[in-house]
């Protein structure tokens, strides 16, 4: 599947955005879902996410969105993402982990910050949801509004599919899970400066 954002005779690309209110995973950090307003974005995390999640250091490591999620007209979506830790950061332990895990040593700019660092890319391939509502508890304080930008495919007769309904749900005592898997809240991982990011996103808590 090619994507663009040239028009084609099936339709014309639309670019859309939509505001995070969580961030959430599984313990064991193979399913990750951002909750947005409009819709709730669920992929696999891999080998080197599902580590970094459970790793106690991860707030060392900051994340980034790559541009904008690909949507396809069934709702699937694609996208790429960086990693980054600066080695001023990182204890001698810290960078042996993030090598193992399948970071590479780099020098680069992020922000105000310059300096030898240790870098991942990773692309995230997941299903898009209508959102539902999220308890209080299981949502995030934003130091400010951060966005998913999106752009999906419609066709010349129609928008694509609708969404299914968010697999993320509430057993009887309370407990979010998705596929009966609980998920929690995660913090993210910190920058110099704000407490706690996860792609672009400062955090609050």
């Amino acid at each position: 599947m090619q994507w663009g954002c040239a028009s084609t005779p099936e339709g014309e690309p639309v670019h859309g955005k939509d505001e995070v209110v969580s961030f959430l995973a599984a313990k064991d950090g193979r399913k990750v879902v951002v909750a947005a307003e409009k819709y709730h974005y669920v992929f696999d995390g891999d080998p080197s996410v599902a580590a970094l999640l459970r790793w106690s250091g991860r707030t060392k490591v900051t994340p980034s969105l790559n541009g904008e999620l690909k949507v396809a007209r069934n709702n699937s979506f694609e996208g790429s993402y960086t990693l980054v830790a600066f080695d001023a950061d990182l204890t001698p332990e810290d960078r042996t982990f993030l090598i193992q895990t399948g970071f590479a040593k780099t020098d680069m700019k992020y922000g105000d910050r310059t300096g030898p660092a240790l870098r991942y890319f990773g692309t995230v391939y997941g299903t898009r949801y209508a959102a539902a509502p999220l308890k209080p508890a299981d949502t995030l304080d934003f130091s400010r509004s951060f966005l998913i930008r999106y752009v999906e495919q419609e066709t010349a007769t129609g928008p694509a599919a609708q969404p299914a309904p968010s697999p993320l749900i509430y057993d009887d005592g309370g407990k979010l899970l998705v596929g009966g898997v609980p998920m929690f809240i995660v913090q993210g991982g910190t920058d110099y400066r704000c407490r706690a990011r996860f792609m672009d996103i400062c955090f609050y808590k």
